[in-house]
């Protein structure tokens, strides 16, 4: 179980300030001549909602006289100066104030205190609309303040702790009398009780030290956590409820899927240990060469597997040499993928047939002998594909033929791997067929290869087997969500194939550019004024480094990017809805959110 802070993430007022910015940009988008909105000073040190707001075109200002009549302004909790409010008025321009309570209880007693003749002092970066109050950000300024003045010192929410406590010493030791009041927003204290209280609960306390979904994910796979214990989540980021609630659905499936890895990787390393007793040093050496290439995959099919079992049954008790078997499949149609592709590397390492040829390539020399070396280097890596095509049905007819769902489990494995291969065969043909025009290639083709290919091949097949595993048939409700999942993997991977670096990737980040692939990016482009400069390039065999950059500006330029990028989350947010009117237990959508998540951030 994951426990939260009582009080999640931003202070009321800010939820409110937020709130009221989204209730005027729906307000300003629905009229037929909107104004453009900005934000008076910045309000909170979030990266992600300042990206949203900038998304959806608010950005947050300074300059006040850079305004007009066109345009509103949402006035943030600093307030505003008077010469700046007489500003807005005399040019029409019009605002909204959103000012949070904290900061006119500030004001408030500022102004006493300076009644009382007190001289007040603030420190760090607030401005307030204020005679008489003087801004210290080190000792210089404090030199033309009188020594035998009252001092009135408050401290402001989100002021730079280190800063104000160095400074308010100095004050201490240099004014006889110094009142130093700390104002917070209305749930702060609430948050660090929340927190203390969760820190004495429980042992296995993690904390948010950096609104960052991929780092935190590294972090947790590197960790000793494990998916039965209890943790508790704290922070002293600005996170929005959203935003922690997506950290905890995470770091659900995270620790999931860290007790799923390590168990398959170890069957893994124990199935193919017992493969290889061959005496001939050729066939040796080629189940060495797949054994090998199966050891570093990520698991996370085997790991869906153990999810569909745990949700057809409420726990795991079988999965685990399915899972294996699994991951010996993926191995096998990778090596013919890589065949097709012509790939050097696969996860990290040179792929079968560029073993093969770097072994022997350099020992003889002659045309006909540097193209008999490949065809007998594609030949038999095409051997050792088959050869893990048979060990993954051999795996499983070995440890399930006793199950009474048997037949229909190797039934549905059948399946997979039947459109797996029909979504190879579109794969392979659509490239050729939209280069030498045999047939014009649309979307609608690259989504039918997507479902063949991956979703059901990555998403919902080994959730599919998981579940049979466990006694039940695949939920079509179920079904229709992971089909979603599938194609987001596919459409991501394809966004990652062209814009990651290949060392990230483990692979080529220019294969699908030299295949021609068709891709969602590839018929977006197509249809624009981008599309023959973007021909000069796609599909060309010597792909630069100078040649990639190009062919990523021209998708960024003609929409492609976006438009991939749209399909995404369209995909996503829909998938979350879908997850949330399932008939499961919180914990168990938990898992399922928590894989989306994970689908979204994945970097190779």
């Amino acid at each position: 179980m994951i426990y939260l802070p009582k009080v999640k993430g931003l202070c009321k007022s800010l939820n409110d300030m937020l709130k009221t910015i989204y209730d005027v940009y729906e307000k300003e988008i629905s009229k037929e001549n909107p104004q453009n909105i900005y934000l008076y000073h910045d309000f909170i040190n979030n990266k992600n909602i300042i990206n949203e707001l900038n998304n959806l075109g608010i950005y947050i200002i300074d300059d006040i006289f850079k305004l007009n009549s066109d345009d509103l302004l949402i006035i943030g909790p600093l307030g505003i100066t008077k010469q700046n409010l007489n500003y807005l008025k005399e040019n029409n321009i019009s605002y909204i104030d959103i000012s949070c309570q904290i900061m006119n209880k500030v004001i408030t007693k500022i102004k006493e205190h300076l009644n009382n003749l007190y001289h007040v002092l603030i420190i760090g970066d607030y401005y307030l609309d204020i005679d008489g109050i003087d801004y210290i950000n080190n000792i210089e300024d404090l030199k033309k303040i009188d020594s035998k003045a009252k001092i009135y010192l408050p401290k402001l929410p989100k002021t730079n702790e280190e800063l104000f406590n160095n400074l308010a010493k100095v004050i201490k030791e240099k004014f006889k009398m110094v009142v130093i009041e700390e104002f917070k927003c209305p749930s702060y204290k609430q948050i660090i009780d929340s927190k203390i209280e969760l820190k004495e609960k429980y042992q296995k306390v993690i904390n948010i030290d950096n609104n960052d979904l991929n780092i935190f994910s590294t972090n947790i796979l590197k960790s000793n956590y494990h998916y039965q214990d209890d943790y508790a989540l704290i922070t002293d980021l600005d996170l929005t409820e959203k935003e922690l609630d997506n950290y905890k659905y995470l770091l659900s499936f995270l620790l999931y899927y860290k007790d799923c890895l390590e168990k398959i990787v170890n069957n893994n390393s124990l199935i193919m240990a017992s493969l290889n007793k061959e005496d001939n040093l050729v066939i040796k050496d080629a189940v060495n060469d797949f054994n090998d290439l199966n050891q570093n995959g990520k698991c996370i099919r085997g790991t869906l597997i153990a999810l569909g079992e745990y949700f057809a049954k409420g726990k795991n008790e079988n999965y685990v040499n399915l899972a294996s078997a699994y991951e010996t499949f993926e191995s096998a149609i990778l090596i013919h993928d890589d065949i097709i592709d012509n790939a050097k590397y696969r996860r990290g390492k040179l792929t079968i047939q560029e073993r093969l040829s770097k072994a022997y390539l350099n020992k003889r020399e002659g045309k006909k002998y540097f193209n008999e070396t490949l065809k007998m280097a594609d030949s038999i890596a095409l051997c050792v594909g088959d050869y893990g095509l048979f060990q993954a049905s051999k795996i499983i007819y070995d440890n399930y033929y006793n199950h009474p769902l048997f037949y229909k489990i190797l039934s549905t494995y059948n399946d997979i791997v039947d459109k797996t291969i029909k979504g190879e065969v579109l794969d392979v043909f659509l490239p050729f067929a939209s280069k030498y025009h045999f047939k014009k290639i649309g979307e609608e083709d690259v989504i039918l290869t997507y479902s063949l290919k991956t979703s059901y091949y990555t998403i919902r097949g080994p959730f599919a087997l998981g579940y049979l595993l466990g006694g039940k048939v695949l939920p079509q409700d179920m079904e229709d969500i992971l089909n979603n999942m599938g194609i987001y993997f596919q459409i991501k991977d394809d966004l990652l194939s062209v814009f990651k670096d290949k060392e990230t990737l483990g692979k080529s980040n220019v294969s699908d550019i030299k295949e021609f692939k068709q891709t969602i990016l590839y018929t977006y482009i197509i249809n624009t004024e981008y599309k023959n400069e973007f021909l000069k390039i796609y599909g060309k065999k010597n792909i630069t480094n100078k040649k990639l950059k190009k062919i990523r500006e021209l998708l960024t330029l003609s929409g492609a990017l976006k438009y991939s990028e749209d399909y995404l989350d369209n995909l996503y947010y829909d998938s979350l809805d879908k997850i949330e009117n399932l008939n499961l237990k919180e914990e168990d959508k938990d898992l399922l959110k928590g894989l989306l998540i994970y689908l979204k951030i994945r970097e190779k």
